[in-house]
């Protein structure tokens, strides 16, 4: 989500909103979005119901949680892209620009490898410690 917080500006300067969605409660979805400085809302699906509508629970991971995903959804409700990432490998906001650009090709976006930092497995084995 940094990622996006980073490109932010360019993201909104194509006059496109943003917003990201998780399993977690309104307010552990507030405090990471002061933790992390983010500029856009994180929604709350709690009960799992657009995550599963979706095709988007990773049922595997603390009860159930979503996949990494990108929709990309024009004025006129039309998914203009659309990915599902996995945790190891991700398409960066710098990509999806080009799906908000007029006339570009999405065809050519690619997703990045992202190999985790010691700071991010003590993230990780913190946020799968917490009771659900």
């Amino acid at each position: 989500m940094a990622d996006y917080r980073d490109h932010y500006a360019a993201i909104s300067a194509t006059g496109a909103s943003l917003a990201a969605l998780s399993v977690d409660t309104p307010a552990e979805s507030e405090e990471l979005r002061n933790q992390l400085s983010l500029p856009f809302v994180l929604l709350s699906d709690v009960e799992r119901h657009i995550i599963r509508e979706w095709g988007l629970l990773n049922a595997k991971e603390r009860g159930g949680i979503a996949k990494p995903s990108v929709f990309v959804i024009d004025a006129n409700l039309r998914v203009l892209y659309a990915v599902v990432d996995t945790v190891a490998a991700r398409v960066p906001a710098a990509q999806i620009l080009s799906v908000l650009q007029p006339g570009r090709d999405s065809t050519q976006i690619r997703r990045k490898i992202y190999i985790p930092l010691p700071r991010d497995w003590i993230r990780a084995l913190r946020n799968n410690s917490r009771k659900r």
